[in-house]
Order: C-alpha cells, then sequence, then structure tokens
C-alpha cells in the first residue's frame, strides 16, 4: 500500500486523484501546490481541496495492518505490480485490492455466460475452457453462479491458473453458495476488486467490474447468454476496448443462447465451437508462459503497455514520448524477453 492511498481514505474521489497521479510523480508533490492553484488551475471545489491536503496527515499503518491480517493487498495504478493490460483501458481502476497468488500472464482470456446455464452451455464452457487451460491460459470471469463458477472450477480442478474479479469488498463473500469457489481462489488463483473492504455487492457494481475482466484478458469468450444480459455488456466492452470477443454458437430456438446467435449475426466477434480455436487465433501452444510483470522496466512497461495493438516506430514514438535511439534499444529488450516482436511493416506486436 503506497502512500497514494491517504487521499482514498481521505475521500477523494477517484476522477480527482487520477488528475493528481497525472500531474505529480510523486505523492508527496501534492502538496508543492496550494489552494489557488487547485481551485484557479485544476478547478477543484473548495471541499475537494480541503480533502486533498489533509490527505497528507493520515497515517496508513491501520489499513496496512488490516490489509496485511487478512492477506490483502492494495496497489495503485501508480505501482509496477498493477497489471498491464488493465492500465491500458479507458477507465481504469485507480486501486486494486488483490488477495492470492497475484500472477497475471499475458495469456488470458475472460468467460462470461449466463447465471441460468442450460447443460449444453455447461458442456461447451467445460470443453472451451479445457483446451485454454492445457496450454497454459488464464481463465478470467466474474465468481457468479452458472457460467462464471463453472469457468473458475474447471480451471482450478486441471491446476490451470484463474482470476475472480468481484463485485464487493474482499470480505464479502457473493454470492454466498459460492464461498468455497471463492476460498478456493484466493488459495490457487487470484481474487480481485476495486471495492474497498465491507463494500456489499450492490447490483450497480457488477456492470463496472466487467470493464476490468476485459482489461485484464486479451478477449472474451461469450459461452451462454440470453438476448439481454451482463455477457453482452463486457463483449461490447471488451470491442470498445480493442479485445477480441469470442462466441460459442447456439440453438436457434434457445433463449438463453439468444444473445449469442445476434453477437453473431451483427458480425459482433468471431465464431468458435472451442477452445482450439482461440489458441489457434493467436498462436499459442502450451510453452513459454510469460509473467508479464517480471523483469519489465518502466519505460519497457509504457511500451509493452501501448502495444495491445501492432503500432508502427513512428506511433510508438509518440505514444510514449522515447526518443527513437533508446525506444529502439527497448523494443530489442523486450524480443530478448519474448514479450514483444517485429512484425512486417516495421510494426512491432505483443507476443
Amino acid at each position: 500500500m503506497d502512500s497514494w492511498y491517504k487521499l482514498r481514505v481521505a475521500g477523494v474521489r477517484d476522477s480527482i486523484i487520477i488528475k493528481l497521479m497525472n500531474l505529480c510523480e510523486e505523492f508527496e508533490e501534492i502538496f508543492l501546490h496550494d489552494r489557488v492553484f487547485y481551485s484557479e488551475f485544476m478547478r477543484l471545489k473548495d471541499e475537494d481541496i480541503s480533502k486533498i491536503l489533509n490527505s497528507y496527515k493520515i497515517n496508513l499503518d491501520f489499513y496496512r495492518e488490516k490489509m496485511l491480517n487478512l492477506n490483502i493487498e492494495t496497489i495503485s495504478i501508480k505501482e509496477k505490480e498493477y497489471p498491464l493490460y488493465l492500465k491500458n483501458i479507458s477507465h481504469p481502476p485507480v486501486f486494486l485490492y488483490m488477495k492470492g497468488k497475484m500472477t497475471f500472464y499475458e495469456k488470458n482470456i475472460g468467460v462470461v455466460g449466463t447465471r441460468k446455464m442450460t447443460s449444453y452451455g455447461e458442456s461447451a464452457c467445460k470443453g472451451l475452457v479445457g483446451d485454454l487451460v492445457r496450454a497454459g491460459v488464464t481463465i478470467t470471469s466474474g465468481l457468479a453462479t452458472g457460467v462464471d463458477v463453472t469457468a473458475h472450477k474447471r480451471a482450478l480442478n486441471l491446476g490451470g491458473n484463474t482470476i475472480a474479479v468481484v463485485g464487493s469488498g474482499l470480505d464479502v463473500v457473493y454470492p454466498p453458495e459460492n464461498k468455497y469457489e471463492w476460498e478456493r481462489i484466493t488459495k490457487e488463483g487470484t481474487l480481485i476488486s476495486e471495492y474497498p473492504l465491507g463494500t456489499p455487492p450492490d447490483r450497480y457494481n457488477f456492470p463496472r467490474r466487467n470493464r476490468i475482466i476485459v482489461g485484464l484478458t486479451r478477449g472474451v469468450a461469450v459461452i451462454e447468454s440470453y438476448k439481454k444480459g451482463g455477457s453482452l455488456i463486457t463483449a461490447k466492452l471488451a470491442l470498445e476496448e480493442n479485445r477480441d470477443v469470442f462466441i460459442i454458437p447456439g440453438f436457434p430456438n434457445y433463449p438463453s443462447f439468444e444473445g449469442n446467435n445476434n453477437l453473431i449475426k451483427d458480425s459482433y466477434g468471431k465464431l468458435v465451437t472451442s477452445g482450439k480455436d482461440i489458441l489457434e487465433e493467436y498462436g499459442w501452444t502450451g510453452e513459454n508462459e510469460i509473467n508479464i510483470n517480471v523483469d519489465i522496466g518502466a519505460e519497457e512497461g509504457k511500451i509493452y503497455s501501448a502495444l495491445v495493438v501492432e503500432k508502427s516506430l513512428d506511433e510508438l514514438m509518440t505514444e510514449t514520448k522515447i526518443s527513437i535511439g533508446k525506444l529502439l534499444g527497448l523494443l530489442t529488450n523486450l524480443e530478448l524477453k519474448k514479450l514483444v516482436r517485429a512484425i512486417a511493416g516495421g510494426k512491432y506486436r505483443r507476443v
């Protein structure tokens, strides 16, 4: 837990915290500016300015000890442990609460679907997840009943890595019937929330958490979805964030697959019948699994974060503000680490 967390304790809104993080490299730099600066140049209200300036006095020892007792890590978007993929979405969480292994790999697919799963949907989910896990792919979902928990259980039972993004504080198990899986993921996988301890599972939390599922992954697989539902919201979020969408086709007369079939009909994603189709899409095998948080410097991370989609040297220079000479050296390092590769047309992409 770094000093930036004082702003959350002080009640400063996340939108303002992000502005302060963009303005200041270190938390202490906030206090080099006075009320006039925050009022006239940042257009903040007096109430917000007072919270910011008073945050300096806050002692985080109580919060650190509380998190330590619960084996929960709290990180800000400023820290190197923050998942690189997630940083690159349009509205990343400012703080993350995490419990478990906290391993974030390049090979990561979101799996979403209805809570009212059919036997066909269950079979399709288990088959797709099995194919992916055997190739070393992380499975990310929301630990809801139905498709979500089925995907998590299948990944765990096969010894794979799984990430659950929940819509409550990490001390509030929801839904209660998934308590066993919740506890198992905290030991064998990773549990993530953007909500502070004690936050109840309010219904508006879940659409928001879907952007985190999208942000952690290369693509999202829709297993089974009604005409309306959270899975369709997640699929459209994925497209907005330049992630891929994979869709299991369903029977034409099954209401629980109407959402899937409409996505296919409207060309919102790629039809797949197994996890092998997704593996072929990316050229993934079970070899060379990379932990993208290991052995990567700050500037290398900036380049890697920019390469969610392939980019030319000019595009990378513009986005990262790194000189051409230094950029080429950093790209070479990333290629040696098997995180990035050069492709046709003078462009670069992630491996």
